[in-house]
């Protein structure tokens, strides 16, 4: 039976990638707005900025296609998904250290369950679940 924190892990990889996605999303569709103001006026720089931002948008598709995936992998207990899965909550964790100095309540607690996530998953109990092989032999009927 799969351990209540793995299912919560992954469950929160597939929060944070809604979350993103739905960001990218907004972000491709402002620049798509802008697209058009700035083909009308045929400023070079906006031009670029509007390319960059399309760009940054896909970027952060991207990255809640691969958080989906890192989702799914803890949930087919896969290790390589427990390791991206920590590794992108350290990364997390210092991307928030600035606001966390600066006590912003999203940022806390977002930053908070990053931490949680990654000391759940660096646990010896936890890298035994996902590190046990489990037996293919038939069960004795």
């Amino acid at each position: 039976m799969r351990p209540l924190g793995v299912t919560f892990s992954a469950c929160f990889e597939f929060v944070r990638a809604a979350l993103i996605s739905l960001v990218g999303l907004a972000v491709m569709l402002v620049v798509a707005s802008r697209l058009a103001a700035v083909a009308a006026e045929g400023n070079t720089l906006q031009r670029a900025l509007a390319g960059f931002g399309k760009f940054v948008g896909i970027a952060m598709l991207v990255y809640a296609a691969i958080q989906l995936a890192l989702g799914l992998g803890l949930l087919m207990r896969q290790n390589w998904a427990r390791l991206l899965t920590m590794i992108f909550c350290g990364l997390g964790v210092l991307i928030l250290l600035p606001r966390l100095i600066h006590l912003r309540p999203m940022s806390l607690l977002f930053g908070l369950l990053q931490l949680a996530v990654l000391i759940y998953l660096a646990l010896s109990e936890t890298r035994c679940y996902f590190e046990q092989k489990e037996s293919r032999a038939p069960n004795p009927a």
